[in-house]
């Protein structure tokens, strides 16, 4: 774990800096499933990548409420100077995704490299709050939201 970015990261594009934390968040989908997650985010390798692990059902609720599909995954967000993104991988008991992450009108997006209708996004992003959506672009460019997270720091 590092405390401190790499100087390859401009500061513009410290885009994870305010994620930095431990993290409990609400998990909702359309159809009315709801949960309670746990998502932590550190800087590694020197200050040039981002990891995270995400807990869904939370540790604490997970013996109350199992849930059979529930996701337990890690993320490494590496930063690419040439392209000023993160190349990230995502993996989980159920899948290994490539991502792209870049900054769009305000967002952090993150592309799925094979899939690029499915994008994770960070739309408001704040020192104590945040809210994330998975979501699916339709023919027509509109959004469909297949689950989000509000989240509130720890602690």
């Amino acid at each position: 774990m590092c405390a401190d970015k790499s100087p390859i990261i401009p500061a513009e594009d410290d885009w994870y800096a305010p994620l930095l934390g431990d993290w409990q968040f609400d998990y909702s989908e359309p159809d009315g499933r709801k949960l309670k997650g746990e998502w932590f985010f550190r800087r590694i390798l020197e200050g040039t990548a981002i990891e995270d692990i995400f807990i869904c059902p939370s540790r604490e609720t997970k013996t109350l409420h199992p849930q059979p599909d529930g996701e337990y995954g890690v993320a490494v967000r590496m930063y690419h100077p040439a392209k000023r993104c993160y190349d990230m991988t995502d993996v989980c008991t159920k899948y290994t995704k490539r991502l792209e992450v870049r900054k769009e009108q305000g967002k952090i997006v993150c592309t799925v490299q094979e899939d690029p209708t499915e994008k994770w996004v960070f739309l408001k992003v704040t020192e104590t709050a945040f809210h994330w959506q998975n979501i699916r672009v339709l023919e027509d460019g509109t959004w469909r939201v297949n689950c989000e997270v509000f989240a509130s720091r720890m602690g």
